[in-house]
Formats: structure tokens, sequence, C-alpha cells
């Protein structure tokens, strides 16, 4: 109950708010002043690499001398408005609401104040072709096909399948996309999206910061990232029971937050791994790079992944990666819950 009414409280400051100025992005000459449509930031409370890789553009286009608004949801934790980085931040509605903010707000104050639009795709696109008048530039992680076939109920399943792979191509078809993989662009391709053009832009890592450390004295296997269904992770627990019976000295690390946290911690227990696995939460980013480091070896077994930025996090710190195929995954169902994907080695 508590929840709800700060919900609706929440939604009606949102409401009120749309009617105040925002500050005009200055114009400096050879400048740009650029928008992008989010989902979440870094500060959500399930943001992941998608978030941490539309900031890296954002505050490096911040360095060049450009003006950069990110708008985005509030998981209610966080400032309505913030700057971090250089990068302003505006936060408004939740889970869904976000993309009806983006619309309300664009039309009665965004509006002719900004030059490019990047509209990043989380599955539900922002549709901003259909009413922006700026040119639009569209990000995609990964395509979400399988996803919706295996964790939506069917009508809401079939839905927003529609929209990805028919609805979006025709409202994009006319604006470039940027994508992290090839793998993603041949998705892309396969459902008709990027028909105006699709360049590669490569997660990166910072080499300064992710160096190979020391190592844990104990096998440790590592998984970092957000909780969720598609993520797998429960294959990864079914995987290291069997390995925990032929070494009974490793441990699994899962840190990282999300909607499926209750469900993995009951099954670590059904399994009889409780004193085995050790769930974490969402670390700071000095324990992510300690975790990194001290693992013996990190898996990401997620069914859908455009590319990991974690994958290549944990190489960076000396750590190799066994993930699931997505490829294969992408085109047949996932593997049943009790048996471990094929597994590939990623370089």
């Amino acid at each position: 109950m508590f929840r709800n009414r700060q919900f609706i409280l929440r939604s009606l400051v949102d409401l009120v708010e749309i009617v105040y100025p925002l500050p005009k992005p200055p114009k400096r000459p050879g400048s740009r002043r650029i928008l992008i449509f989010n989902w979440r930031d870094t500060r959500h409370s399930w943001a992941g690499g998608a978030e941490v890789y539309v900031h890296e553009l954002a505050k490096r286009w911040v360095r060049d001398g450009h003006h950069v608004t990110v708008f985005c949801g509030n998981d209610g934790h966080s400032p309505r408005r913030e700057i971090i980085d250089g990068v302003h931040l505006v936060r408004r509605g939740g889970f869904y609401l976000v993309y009806f903010w983006a619309f309300a707000y664009y039309l009665v104050r965004f509006r002719g104040r900004y030059d490019v639009i990047l509209d990043c795709h989380n599955g539900i696109p922002f549709f901003t072709p259909l009413y922006a008048k700026e040119p639009v530039i569209g990000v995609v992680h990964h395509i979400h096909q399988v996803v919706f076939r295996q964790y939506l109920p069917v009508p809401l399943a079939g839905f927003a399948s529609w929209l990805e792979k028919d609805l979006m191509p025709w409202a994009y078809r006319r604006r470039r996309f940027i994508t992290v993989s090839d793998s993603t662009r041949r998705e892309m391709t396969e459902i008709g999206l990027g028909r105006a053009g699709i360049s590669i832009v490569h997660n990166g890592v910072d080499f300064e910061q992710l160096q190979p450390g020391t190592k844990a004295p104990e096998p440790t296997v590592l998984y970092l990232g957000r909780l969720a269904p598609y993520k797998s992770i429960d294959v990864l627990i079914r995987g290291f029971d069997i390995v925990r019976r032929r070494v009974p000295a490793a441990r699994l690390v899962i840190a990282g937050s999300g909607e499926d946290a209750g469900r993995l911690k009951r099954l670590a227990t059904k399994l009889q791994l409780h004193d085995a696995v050790d769930f974490q939460g969402r670390v700071s980013n000095s324990g992510k790079i300690m975790l990194l480091q001290s693992a013996w070896v990190f898996v990401n077994p997620s069914l859908m992944e455009g590319w990991g930025i974690t994958t290549i996090e944990a190489n960076a710190c000396g750590t190799p990666v066994v993930g699931s195929n997505v490829l294969r995954a992408a085109r047949f169902h996932p593997p049943a819950p009790h048996r471990l994907p094929h597994p590939s080695r990623r370089p």
C-alpha cells in the first residue's frame, strides 16, 4: 500500500512539473545538443550494461563540448534531476510510464531544443520517429523475440513480439541504428530492422581500472549482472551443483540485483547449495573489480546477449569466460532448466 501511494504521488508530481520550464540547453558554435531516451540510467537499482554503455557515450560527448540530456525512468531512489559527469539526467515515470512521459515531455519541454535524439531500445521502443522532428538514431543491444516467447504470457508475448518485429521496423524504417556486435546486427536484419543502415560501436572497458589481480584461494565461479529470468542464472546454479559434487571446495558468487533474486535463492537452498553460493547483491565499482580479479572463471549464461560488457571486463582482469551459445538460443527454444546450455569460450 505504501509503495502504491509513493507511485501515485510521484506520478502526480511528474504531471505537475511538466509545465515548469527546464533550462534551455546552451548552443555553442560547433557543438550539438543531444537528447537521449533510455529506460534507465546507471543509478537505477536495475541498471545494467546497456546503461553503462549509454553513459560512457554521453560523458565523452560532454567532454567534446556537447550538451547531453538523458531522459529515463525513476526507481524512486534517485533525484528527479541530477548532473553526473556533466550529463543532465531527467528521471520521470517508472517501468512503463517512462514511455508516456518521454512522449509528453518531448511535446511540452524538449521539442525544438535539441539537434539530435538517441533512442535506446530495451524491448519496448520509444517510437520517437512517430512524433519527433529532430534526426533520430536508434540504439539496440539485442533482439528480444526469444525472451518474449519464453517469459511473457501468451497474449502479451504476441503483442510485444509484434511491436519489435513488425511495428518497430516500419516506424524506424528511415532511421539509422547503432548496435554492439555482429550477432545483434544479424538478428536486427532478420526482422527487417535497420534498413537505413546499422553501425557497430563495440563495448569497451577501462584498462586503467580493470587489470589482473590476485585469485581467490578456492576455486571460484562468478556471475555479475542483473538477476533477471532471461539471464538464465538458474542454469548456472544447476550446473554448479554438478561442479560442486566433483570439486567440493568450489564456490559460486552471484553479484547483482533484480526481480529474479528470490527464486534463485530458493533454488540454491533446494539444491542444498546455500553454503556454497554467495549472493552478494549489488556491489560497488571497486567491489566489482575485486570480484572479477579474484574469480577463477566468469560465467555468462544468458540466453540473449548482444555482447555483455561484463564478459570483456572479466577478460581484462585476466579471468576466462564461459558463455551460452546465444546464436543457437536465438533460433531454437532455450535449454530445459535441468540441462546446461552449449558452452563456448568468448575471447
